[in-house]
């Protein structure tokens, strides 16, 4: 068994260090890079997201068929509150004219996007706090799998806030983005996404559950960051060339490809 405080500090650093380093990579980048790109490249990762966090959900019971029960309709019925709760309280900050939304609303989109994204935290939580009440070793790292799954693990807690980063960029206000307002920013957001996972490392060790339960409200809340996301792609941003589409396929696969290296690791 690994101790209480040794695996909550341990999940802490793991999850909240990766997290505010990816959220400054990405608004650094977006300084660089037209934030269109920048948006293409998150949406890669939301797609592998979404595939996972829904893998983590058992499909949602959809291999039961009609015969899942109460399981199988609570999977469903959570994954439906995770899609209409986000849509329901950001119903009136134009999440279907991005361009109407951008510069207007301070952090609050980032910080929607940063919950919707954390929620799945809560089953990854559970299950590493169950692991770590539950192992014989007394190695943390030996416990989940070695140093191949912990540098997956880090990676992708440094790639899933790119997310956030994007809609950071994308929506909030220039003033808002000065060095010493980013970094306050990145670390509220960092936070944000850290909670859930916290919270579910917690309550995992002390008590045993079903973790799909979560993951279908994660899988749901990631639908509004689908939109969130998507919407940029098609503002129009100057003079468009033939070459656009292209370029937004092509950040589209970098996005994709940096989280499928992360989860090679994971093999």
């Amino acid at each position: 068994m690994i101790s209480f405080a040794e695996s909550l500090y341990t999940w802490l650093a793991s999850t909240l260090l990766p997290a505010f380093a990816g959220l400054l990579v990405i608004t650094w980048a977006s300084k660089k890079i037209p934030v269109r790109y920048i948006a293409a490249f998150a949406f890669g990762i939301l797609f592998w997201f979404f595939v996972d966090t829904i893998s983590g959900s058992a499909v949602l019971g959809v291999n039961s068929g009609f015969g899942g029960g109460l399981s199988q309709t609570g999977l469903v019925v959570l994954f439906l509150i995770g899609v209409i709760f986000f849509f329901w309280v950001d119903r009136n900050r134009e999440v279907l004219s991005p361009q109407s939304a951008i510069g207007k609303y301070g952090m609050t989109i980032p910080v929607l996007v940063a919950i919707a994204l954390g929620i799945h935290g809560l089953g990854e939580g559970a299950a590493y706090g169950a692991t770590a009440h539950s192992t014989s070793s007394a190695s943390i790292i030996d416990a989940f799998g070695g140093l191949r799954a912990a540098v997956a693990y880090v990676l992708h807690k440094g790639l899933e806030p790119m997310m956030i980063g994007a809609c950071y960029s994308v929506y909030c206000k220039p003033e808002d983005t000065t060095a010493g307002g980013s970094l306050r920013s990145m670390f509220i957001l960092s936070v944000v996404f850290m909670i859930p996972s916290l919270l579910g490392a917690a309550t995992g060790y002390l008590l045993a559950y079903d973790t799909t339960y979560f993951f279908a409200l994660g899988t749901g809340a990631a639908v509004y960051v689908v939109f969130r996301l998507a919407g940029p792609l098609f503002i129009p941003r100057g003079v468009a060339t033939s070459r656009e589409p292209i370029k937004v396929a092509v950040s589209w696969i970098l996005g994709i490809m940096a989280i499928y290296f992360a989860a090679l690791f994971h093999s």
